[in-house]
C-alpha cells in the first residue's frame, strides 16, 4: 500500500469528496509558488511573537466552539473554553516548557486557579507497561495517576522550534502515542475525548478512529473551518468512552498502546526508538481488516474533513492564482 494511505481503496469504493481533494493536491504539488508559501507559513508559525500567539490562543478557542456546537456533547475542550463555560469545571494540564521550545501560558489570570499545569515534555513520562530505568524518564504527577477526568483533550503536536537531548524524527508518533495512554489512563467511565489527528485515509489514523469507534459510544470527526482548513488535522470527539460494543476492550487497547510507545521510544536497530508502522497498531485492527470491514464506516466519518480541506484549498489555489 503506497505511502500507508488508503487513498486508493477508498476512491476505489467512492467518495467524490476525496477524489476532489485527491485532484486539488496534484495541482498543488506540481506548483512551485505553493512551494514558497509554505517555507513562509512554517517562518511565521516558528518565530510567532506574542501577538500573534495571542491571536492563534483565541482562534483555537473558536475552534473548540465549533466542536461543541457540532457534536452538542460539550466535550470539555481547550481550558480557557471549558473554565469559562462551567465554572465549576477544574483541570490539569501538560505543556512543554518554554525554555524547551513550548509555547507561553495565554489562560486569563482569572481562569488560572482552576488549572494545574505542569510544565513538561509529556513524551518524558513513565508510560509503558513497567517501570524502566533512563535519565529521559520521570513518573507520572500523582494527579494524572490517581484521579479521573470527565473529559481529556490531545492537542499536543510537534514543535519545529522543541530542544530536547533526546529529541528524534519518530518523536511526532510518539506524542500522539503519549497522549493517547495518558487519557485512556485518567478518562472516567463514561467521558470523553477530543483528539487531534490528520488524514483519515492514512492508515494508522483509520487504526485509532477504529479503536476509539469500537471503545465509545459514539465517535464524531469534525474539521473547523475557522483555523488550518487548508491542512489535514481534524479532530476525533470519543463520546461514551469504556461504553462502546467493545468497551472491555479498553485495557487491552492502553496495553497495546503502552508496548508501541516503548517500542518507539527505546527499539529500532540502535535501540534509540523508531517511527510507527501499520503492523504496529494490528492489536487493535489489522490493514486487510479496515480494507474489508471499516472502509464504508471510514468513508463516512471522513466525508466531513475532505470536503472542508477541498473547499479551503480550492479557495487558496484561487486567491494564489494557481487554478
Amino acid at each position: 500500500m503506497k505511502s500507508g494511505r488508503l487513498t486508493e481503496a477508498i476512491l476505489t469504493r467512492g467518495c467524490p469528496e476525496l477524489q476532489r481533494l485527491h485532484e486539488l493536491r496534484a495541482v498543488g504539488w506540481q506548483d512551485e509558488k505553493l512551494d514558497h508559501e509554505f517555507v513562509k507559513q512554517r517562518q511565521v508559525a516558528d518565530s510567532a511573537d506574542g501577538q500573534l500567539s495571542l491571536t492563534w490562543y483565541k482562534r483555537m478557542s473558536q475552534v473548540m466552539q465549533e466542536i461543541d456546537d457540532y457534536t452538542q456533547c460539550c466535550p470539555g475542550g481547550f481550558t480557557s473554553y471549558v473554565l469559562r463555560k462551567n465554572r465549576y469545571a477544574k483541570g490539569v494540564g501538560v505543556s512543554l516548557p518554554a525554555q524547551e521550545g513550548g509555547h507561553a501560558l495565554l489562560l486569563d489570570y482569572s481562569l488560572r486557579s482552576r488549572l494545574d499545569l505542569y510544565s513538561a515534555d509529556v513524551t518524558g513520562y513513565q508510560l509503558g507497561p513497567y517501570l524502566i530505568d533512563h535519565p529521559r524518564l520521570s513518573p507520572i504527577p500523582l494527579q494524572l495517576r490517581f484521579t479521573s477526568f470527565g473529559h481529556a483533550f490531545l492537542d499536543g503536536h510537534q514543535l519545529r522550534t522543541q530542544v530536547s537531548d533526546y529529541g528524534a524524527p519518530w518523536d511526532i508518533h510518539r506524542l500522539l502515542l503519549s497522549q493517547l495512554i495518558l487519557a485512556l489512563r485518567i478518562i472516567r467511565g463514561g467521558g470523553s475525548m477530543v483528539v487531534k489527528l490528520s488524514h483519515p485515509e492514512r492508515v494508522l489514523t483509520a487504526q485509532i478512529l477504529y479503536m476509539l469507534d469500537i471503545l465509545s459510544e459514539k465517535l464524531v470527526i469534525y474539521k473547523p473551518g475557522s483555523m488550518h482548513a487548508t491542512r489535514g488535522t481534524f479532530y476525533a470527539v470519543a463520546i461514551g468512552v469504556g461504553n462502546g460494543l467493545e468497551g472491555v476492550r479498553l485495557p487491552q487497547m492502553l496495553r497495546g498502546l503502552q508496548d508501541l510507545w516503548v517500542e518507539t521510544t527505546f527499539g529500532g536497530e540502535l535501540g534509540q526508538g523508531r517511527y510507527m508502522t501499520p503492523s504496529d497498531l494490528n492489536f487493535a485492527i489489522t490493514v486487510e481488516d479496515l480494507e474489508q470491514t471499516y472502509l464504508d464506516r471510514l468513508i463516512e466519518l471522513g466525508r466531513n474533513v475532505w470536503d472542508v480541506q477541498a473547499h479551503a484549498l480550492h479557495r487558496w489555489f484561487q486567491k494564489k492564482g494557481v487554478i
